[in-house]
């Protein structure tokens, strides 16, 4: 069985669940009106912020703190090993991974330098795998070590970029309470945007409170790897 163990929260209670509610579309309208909009249909023909351009926002202060914390880790099985074949790419989404198994037999993260120093001919070595790679193969693989002799699914616990926010597509699996978070990261980067509405010493404090919601969420989650 392939253990984890998670950094805990306050008093001892584990991690803070993440829970699937938080909707960017919910801050829309918040945000427009800051910006000095009365709704979106006050946005005009060609307005100096888009819609679309917000969501983008937002999208990268999500794929932001997937770097910087554990937020939103995951059990992936989505690659199935086979036999005789010791590189596989990695999830178009994976940032990181903490711990990975063949199966239930847990792999040992290894660098490639330990890799040399523990077999000099470790790239062309079969058998049962007990380890794996992140920097043996090109960027974005995991190497097996041995090759495998036998396949089954490979489960890594890992961090993974939640899908891309957008129109139509715009929950993130967070906790509701960070909602204000996602509002900020969308003002301060339509105040940062340069146009005619630019106020970057806005931009530079929308930016400060997203800083303080990274914090709280590194500390409750734990940082990236």
């Amino acid at each position: 069985m392939l253990l984890l163990l998670i950094p805990q929260g306050p008093a001892g209670t584990g991690p803070p669940p993440t829970v699937s509610g938080l909707d960017v579309a919910a801050s829309l309208a918040d945000v427009i009106y800051r910006l000095g909009f009365q709704g979106l249909n006050d946005f005009g023909a060609e307005p100096w912020v888009s819609t679309d351009e917000l969501y983008q926002f937002a999208d990268e202060a999500a794929k932001k703190i997937a770097y910087q914390s554990g937020v939103f880790l995951t059990l992936d099985a989505s690659i199935t090993v086979t036999p005789g074949t010791a590189v596989y790419e990695l999830p178009a989404t994976h940032v990181y991974t903490l711990a990975a198994a063949l199966g239930n037999a847990p792999l040992r993260i290894t660098p490639v330098r330990d890799l040399w120093a523990l077999d000099a001919n470790w790239a062309a070595t079969s058998g049962p795998s007990t380890r794996c790679s992140f920097d043996a193969g090109s960027v974005g693989t995991i190497s097996l070590y041995p090759s495998p002799t036998a396949g089954g699914s490979l489960n890594q616990v890992c961090q993974e970029f939640p899908p891309q926010v957008q129109a139509g597509a715009s929950a993130i699996a967070l906790p509701t309470v960070l909602q204000d978070f996602l509002s900020y990261a969308m003002l301060a980067g339509a105040r940062g945007k340069e146009s005619e509405a630019a106020m970057p010493e806005m931009a530079a404090h929308f930016a400060e409170r997203c800083a303080l919601y990274e914090q709280i969420i590194e500390h409750l989650w734990g940082a990236g790897q």
